[in-house]
């Protein structure tokens, strides 16, 4: 590969040196569609799942803030120690929309403020607005095992779910554009998408990714393939 800097891609290799196959070739026809070629007929398209957004007959992209910023969340909740504390509590946190781009860090300041603050009324059932679109509500609960207990992210998937069926289209939309002029050239095609977005998630949770349906167009198959570590992908 001669570009190196190219992570998306490098990732890409490497999981489809996993698969099973004669020959792997990249940019088989110079530096234009298709990136790689499996055994001459099956063609590959690469890019980066993140969000993005159209800017005229552009599509740019945006590094995901949320879910990074929720897991940031369910971490802090976990660890927070105080060392006398009578009862315990469950956390929730509610969106009500995608938070867009208001600073992480001020609103992870917010949130270990009342977290400090709501010990001295960890009997009481509160909500506590973050931001204009989150807030955290506290829940007293017998069981006392540490401090906080995170319990769940409501709503979380009304706009994950559809963010990431309004992100993963406009990539396809995208990408079947791009492979047009050399279609025909190769039995079929498939979009490799190394993701920013869907591995966030946790577990149990990507189950809801089920439930995406998508226009393919072109393309045979459509795969996310996690950023790092093992090679798992989830394939539409």
């Amino acid at each position: 590969m001669n570009r190196k800097d190219n992570k998306d891609e490098i990732r890409a290799k490497k999981y489809l040196q996993t698969l099973e196959y004669k020959t792997l070739e990249y940019e088989p026809l110079g530096n234009v569609t298709p990136d790689f070629l499996l055994d001459n007929k099956t063609a590959i398209e690469v890019r980066r799942l993140n969000r993005n957004h159209i800017n005229g007959d552009h599509l740019l992209s945006i590094e995901n803030f949320e879910i990074p910023l929720i897991k940031n969340i369910k971490k802090i909740i976990s660890i927070f120690d105080y060392k006398s504390y009578i009862k315990s509590a469950y956390v929730s946190i509610t969106l009500s929309k995608p938070l867009g781009i208001e600073s992480k860090t001020s609103i992870i300041k917010r949130v270990k403020k009342v977290l400090r603050n709501h010990i001295h009324h960890i009997s009481d059932t509160s909500s506590y607005k973050i931001s204009d679109y989150l807030e955290l509500t506290f829940t007293p609960t017998d069981k006392k095992s540490k401090q906080y207990i995170f319990g769940g992210c409501n709503n979380h998937f009304f706009w994950v779910v559809d963010e990431l069926h309004k992100n993963l289209q406009l990539v396809i939309d995208e990408k079947n554009k791009k492979i047009e002029k050399n279609f025909n050239l190769y039995d079929e095609w498939w979009l490799i998408l190394v993701d920013s977005i869907i591995y966030g998630l946790d577990s149990e949770d990507f189950k809801e990714l089920k439930n995406i349906r998508l226009n393919k167009h072109r393309f045979t198959k459509v795969i996310i393939l996690s950023p790092k570590g093992d090679f798992n992908a989830f394939e539409f």
